[in-house]
């Protein structure tokens, strides 16, 4: 059974990466991935970019962003407003990581 490190939770989504086989899972939404290291990364990276180069519809309820997922044959669709909230929250999550990852080297006496 997976111990989950929580790095981001609110009621759009999360982000949890297993402390043994350091997959993670990332919920938003009604949509829930499990992602190894690579892929996740390379979603957070997909996400970034569609958030930068996203040109906003005159309609912000029309799902019309798609982002691919690793399985060739699922992808998601989201609002400008969604894709809004789902960068914050991996931006959140990636912040969190590198502050843990941060105070670990004070702990284990590293300088």
């Amino acid at each position: 059974m997976c111990q989950f490190k929580h790095w981001f939770f609110d009621d759009n989504g999360y982000v949890v990466q297993c402390e043994a086989c350091n997959y993670f899972q990332l919920s938003f939404g009604t949509t829930m991935l499990t992602l190894s290291n690579s892929n996740y990364q390379a979603f957070v990276d997909m996400v970034a970019s569609k958030k930068e180069n996203h040109i906003p519809m005159t309609d912000a309820s029309v799902k019309c962003i798609v982002l691919a997922t690793p399985c060739s044959s699922i992808h998601t669709i989201l609002t400008g407003k969604e894709l809004d909230q789902l960068h914050t929250m991996l931006q959140e999550a990636d912040t969190e990581m590198k502050t843990q990852h941060l105070l670990s080297l004070f702990k284990n006496g590293c300088h």
